[in-house]
């Protein structure tokens, strides 16, 4: 049984598991899917821009690099859940989860800003989550704003990801209006070099914010097929309500560390969607950040569940929409 075999936490299942995202990338890498355009690609903010004129014109090591960081961020995702303990168990659970809620949808599946930011939106999670009952600190306030900063000059809607670090503050540490002081200058420090740059070299220091508008704002006409997204994430929303009702009443006899932690994975997911749905230009690249919390919550659910038929079929539920995709594009 598959739940059985991962609960396990065996090499086999990260053999599994690497092949798996072989397969789901194989034919995007051997360019038998056609590439999807979007607003990105017409505005690019600053810190994208130079390696989406690079790699363009080179699609197979474009899409590499891609997996490479996509890879990276994967395994970062196993390291935040052994460092903080945020699940029971350590296995491999978040990587297969963010493997399947994420790279799955073939359109995300290419060189974009969204996978750029992703290392650097998991190390402001990281910092953040490394604030709890910490006499000082400022110091990875510091750094969780800066690597949001950082990352908002890859990709626009990672500011969504600034939104959600003040909740994030409020919710793991008393109101300290230094802390969140620290928090806004510290995302502001990226931008504010670069638009000295501008100034510097006698460029419009305007010009990454008006980029950042009309990525957020401006409605997009992507030739990527609506039904695709609803069929799949059709898969994984039941899965992840049988989690959600499941996992966080359990949260009631666990640390208070940890009912906080899910606190703000849960509010990360929350924005994320109510992004996803409210502002006209995120798009379908925004899944790789929503499928950051929503890992750790199926990967905590699963954790305990028992290896039965209907917790085999929920596991099932995102693989089998993860590899219909892939049946549909190709037919």
């Amino acid at each position: 049984m598959l739940l059985k075999s991962i609960q396990r936490n065996s090499f086999g299942v990260i053999f599994l598991v690497l092949i798996a995202i072989g397969l789901v990338w194989t034919n995007t890498l051997l360019g038998n899917f056609p590439t999807y355009r979007f607003l990105f690609d017409s505005f690019p903010m600053p810190l994208y821009k130079p390696i989406a004129d690079f790699l363009g014109k080179h699609q197979l090591w474009s899409n590499l690099l891609s997996l490479f960081l996509f890879l990276i961020s994967g395994f970062y995702l196993l390291n935040l859940n052994t460092k903080h303990i945020i699940t029971k168990s350590r296995n491999y659970f978040p990587l297969i989860f963010f493997l399947f809620f994420s790279a799955a949808f073939i359109p995300i599946q290419r060189l974009n800003p969204g996978i750029f930011s992703l290392p650097f939106i998991l190390l402001s999670i990281d910092h953040l989550l490394s604030i709890y009952q910490k006499q000082n600190a400022l110091d990875n306030i510091f750094r969780a704003g800066l690597s949001i900063g950082i990352a908002t000059l890859f990709y626009p809607s990672a500011v969504v990801v600034a939104v959600w670090a003040v909740i994030a503050l409020l919710v793991l540490r008393a109101f300290r209006p230094r802390e969140m002081f620290v928090l806004f200058v510290s995302f502001t420090v990226p931008w504010l070099l670069y638009m000295s740059y501008l100034f510097i070299i006698n460029d419009d220091i305007w010009a990454p914010y008006h980029t950042l508008i009309v990525n957020l704002f401006t409605e997009q006409k992507s030739d990527v097929d609506q039904l695709l997204p609803i069929l799949f994430f059709s898969f994984m929303a039941i899965t992840l309500w049988v989690s959600i009702l499941n996992v966080f009443p359990r949260l009631t006899f666990q640390k208070i560390v940890i009912r906080r932690y899910f606190s703000v994975l849960l509010y990360l997911m929350l924005i994320g969607v109510a992004s996803f749905l409210l502002i006209p230009g995120i798009t379908y690249d925004f899944f790789y950040i929503i499928s950051i919390p929503t890992a750790y919550i199926l990967s905590s659910y699963f954790n305990e569940a028992k290896s039965n038929f209907w917790n085999e079929l929920l596991l099932w539920l995102p693989i089998l929409g993860a590899v219909l995709i892939q049946i549909i594009l190709i037919i």
